[in-house]
C-alpha cells in the first residue's frame, strides 16, 4: 500500500498535472460520472482527485480519500486559497451505523484577545464586502487553526489506511514541486506586497527561483514537506503542542498577536449531532449547533416547503419561483444576522428570537405568513470566503461531504510563514463576530455541507464554498427535490448571488436589488421581475466569480443505486469514479 504519485500510472499522473496547469479554463464540457465502487467530486484540483481515487482503490474509506484530497489540495494550491493553518467542516454518513456525524474544525479565538473590535482590518482586495484596511499588528489577525486537527479526527474515527499514507501525495508534490500555472502566477502578482512583507514571506515566494514565480516555473516547498512528514509521523499535535505550534506562537507574538501555548493546547475539533429537517419527504442533514451556515440552510428549506416552491417551475424559468426563492434566501440570511430593526420586527409579529426555533416547521409557517413585511435590509453583509469542497462515496456506501478554507483572500496579509505554511488573517474581517463570543471560544462557522436521506438511505450529498455558498446549497436541493431536475440542469442553472454591498446613501427599498449574472436571463424574464416590484442588478463574469457559491455534489439514482456527479464548465468542479 503506497499512495505516493511515484506509483501512479504515468499517463494518468501527466494528464492530471496538465489539467491542473490549465485551470481555471476547465472543465471545458459537461460530463456525467457514474460510480459503482467509488465516486469523488471536488473543486479546483485534478491532481487531488486522482490522489483520492488512488486512496479508494487501495481500500480506503470515504474519510481516507477525503483526507488525501484535502491535504493534496493545499499543497497544489501552494496554501493560497486553502491552508494547513485553515479550517474544516465535515458531514459524514457511516453506512454500518446508518448515521450522519458532524465535525466542526473551525477557528478558535485567543484567550488574550479581549478587544477584538480593535483588530486591524484586512485588505480583502477585490471582494465586494471589503472595508478600508487599517495598519497594525498583523499577528492580531490570526486565529488558532483547526484544519489539521480536523483531518486527524476524521481519520481516527472513520479511516482505514495508515495515517502517514494519506499525506503521501501532498508530501510528494511539496518535495518535487508544482508547475506554476498562469493562474498561480497571477495569484503571486496580486498578493506580492503582502507575502514579501517579512523575510520568511520573501523566502516562501522565492521557492521557484529568485523573484516572483512565473508560469512554467517549478515551485518547491521543502520546509512544507518537512512539516507534513512530521505531522504524518507524530500526529496533529505537532501543529498544536509540538515544535510547529511553538513556532507559530512565537511568530504571531512577534507580530503583535495574542497567541499562547495555552490557546494551542486547548484546541479541540467539535464532534456534534447534526441538525436536520424534512423537505418534501427527504431528511436533510447539516452541521450541528456550532455552525451558523446550517441554520440558514434549514430555515430556507422549511420556508421553501411552506411557500410551496415544488408547485412552481424552476427559478431560472419561472419569475414567480425566482422572486419567492430570492425572498426566502434574503430572509434566512437576515435572520442569521438579526440586526436590531429585524429583531424588533420579529417581536412585533410574535416570532421567536430563539436560534433553535428558526429551523423548525412552526417557525417557518409563522414567518412565511408575514414575510412581505420584512423590514429594510440595510445592514452590510460580511460573509467569509470558503474555497475547496469535497464529496466522496466509497465502496461500502460511506459518504464524506467536506469543505475547508483559508477563510480570507489568497494567503492573507500577514506575511507570517511557519514551517512552510503561510498564516492567514481570518480575524481581520470578523471583528464583530469575535466580539460576540468569549475570548478563547470557537468562532462560529458558515460552511454547511449537506447530506440528504430518502427512505432511510442517502440520496444527495453537497459541499459548497464561496461567498454565496448557502444560496448555492439551497438552490441545488430545491432543484433536485422540488423540481426533479437532472444534475446537469441543476448545475448549469445561473447561480443565486448574495448582495454584499453596503447600502447606498438614501437607499431604503426592501428587498435590495437582486444580483444576476449578465446575460443569464432573457429580457422578458427580467421585465416581469421588475413589473412585480423586484429590481435586478447585472453582474459581469468577474463580479460573479468573486461572489458566487461553488458546489460539488453526488446523487444516487433511486432505480439503479448508482451514484452520479457532474463536471460543469465555469463551475471549477471535477469528478472521478470507478
Amino acid at each position: 500500500m503506497d499512495l505516493s504519485p511515484r506509483n501512479w500510472k504515468p499517463e494518468e499522473k501527466a494528464r492530471a498535472e496538465q489539467l491542473e496547469y490549465a485551470l481555471p479554463q476547465l472543465p471545458s464540457e459537461v460530463r456525467v460520472f457514474e460510480g459503482h465502487s467509488g465516486l469523488i467530486a471536488a473543486t479546483l484540483s485534478p491532481i487531488s482527485i486522482l490522489a483520492g481515487l488512488e486512496a479508494l482503490k487501495q481500500g480506503g474509506t470515504a474519510a481516507d480519500a477525503a483526507a488525501t484530497i484535502a491535504l493534496t489540495q493545499v499543497t497544489t494550491a501552494l496554501g493560497s486559497y486553502v491552508s494547513y493553518a485553515g479550517v474544516l467542516q465535515l458531514l459524514y454518513y457511516e453506512a454500518k451505523s446508518a448515521k450522519v456525524y458532524s465535525l466542526n474544525a473551525g477557528w478558535n479565538s485567543y484567550l488574550g484577545e479581549t478587544d477584538p473590535q480593535t483588530i486591524p482590518v484586512d485588505d480583502l482586495g477585490p471582494l465586494p464586502f471589503s472595508r478600508k484596511p487599517t495598519e497594525g499588528a498583523e499577528g492580531r489577525k490570526t486565529l488558532v487553526p483547526g484544519f489539521m486537527a480536523g483531518i486527524e479526527a476524521m481519520h481516527k474515527r472513520f479511516g482505514r489506511l495508515p495515517f502517514p499514507e494519506v499525506f503521501q501525495p501532498a508530501i510528494f508534490y511539496a518535495e518535487n514541486g508544482i508547475t506554476i500555472s498562469p493562474l498561480l502566477a497571477f495569484y503571486f502578482q496580486s498578493r506580492e506586497k503582502f507575502l514579501s512583507r517579512t523575510p520568511e514571506g520573501r523566502a516562501f515566494v522565492n521557492q521557484a527561483a529568485d523573484g516572483l514565480p512565473k508560469a512554467g516555473d517549478r515551485f518547491l516547498q521543502t520546509d512544507l514537506a518537512k512539516t507534513l512528514r512530521a505531522v504524518s509521523e507524530k500526529g496533529a499535535h505537532y501543529m498544536y503542542t509540538g515544535a510547529w505550534g511553538q513556532q507559530f506562537v512565537e511568530a504571531v507574538q512577534r507580530e503583535g498577536g495574542k497567541a499562547t501555548m495555552s490557546d494551542m493546547k486547548r484546541y479541540q475539533p467539535i464532534w456534534g449531532e447534526p441538525h436536520s429537517t424534512t423537505f418534501l419527504g427527504h431528511t436533510v442533514f447539516v452541521p450541528g449547533k456550532s455552525n451558523d451556515g446550517g441554520y440558514q440552510v434549514l430555515e430556507a428549506l422549511n420556508l421553501a416547503e411552506e411557500l410551496k416552491l415544488d408547485q412552481m417551475g424552476p427559478y431560472q424559468k419561472d419569475p414567480k419561483a425566482f422572486r419567492t426563492l430570492s425572498r426566502i434566501l434574503g430572509t434566512a440570511e437576515l435572520d442569521s444576522v438579526s440586526p436590531p430593526q429585524f429583531a424588533d420586527w420579529k417581536r412585533q409579529n410574535g416570532l421567536s428570537l430563539s436560534r433553535e426555533d428558526r429551523i423548525t416547521k412552526p417557525y417557518a409557517k409563522a414567518l412565511a405568513a408575514v414575510m412581505t413585511g420584512v423590514p429594510d435590509q440595510t445592514q452590510q453583509r460580511s460573509p467569509s470566503s470558503h474555497t475547496d469542497a469535497i464529496v466522496v462515496v466509497d465502496r461500502w456506501g460511506n459518504i464524506a461531504a467536506l469543505a475547508h478554507s483559508i477563510n480570507t483572500v489568497l494567503w492573507g496579509t500577514t506575511g507570517i510563514v511557519v514551517g512552510g505554511i503561510p498564516i492567514p488573517d481570518a480575524a481581520g474581517f470578523q471583528q464583530r463576530r469575535l466580539a460576540a463570543i468569549k475570548p478563547g471560544d470557537p468562532v462560529p462557522d458558515d460552511m454547511a455541507p449537506v447530506i440528504a436521506m430518502s427512505g432511510g438511505k442517502p440520496a444527495l450529498a453537497i459541499a459548497a464554498v464561496g461567498v454565496s455558498l448557502m444560496r448555492e446549497t439551497v438552490r441545488i436541493v430545491v432543484g433536485v427535490f422540488a423540481n426533479g431536475l437532472s444534475l446537469q440542469a441543476v448545475m448549469a442553472a445561473p447561480p443565486l448571488l448574495l448582495n454584499t454591498e453596503a447600502p447606498k446613501v438614501g437607499e431604503t427599498a426592501s428587498p435590495r436589488p437582486e444580483r444576476v449574472p449578465e446575460g443569464a436571463y432573457d429580457p422578458d424574464f427580467l421585465k416581469e421581475l421588475q413589473v412585480s416590484g423586484m429590481n435586478t442588478e447585472p453582474q459581469s463574469t468577474l463580479q460573479v466569480y468573486t461572489i458566487r457559491g461553488t458546489a460539488v455534489l453526488a446523487a444516487i439514482d433511486p432505480e439503479t443505486g448508482i451514484w452520479r456527479s457532474v463536471e460543469t464548465p465555469g463551475v471549477f468542479d471535477f469528478a472521478a469514479a470507478y
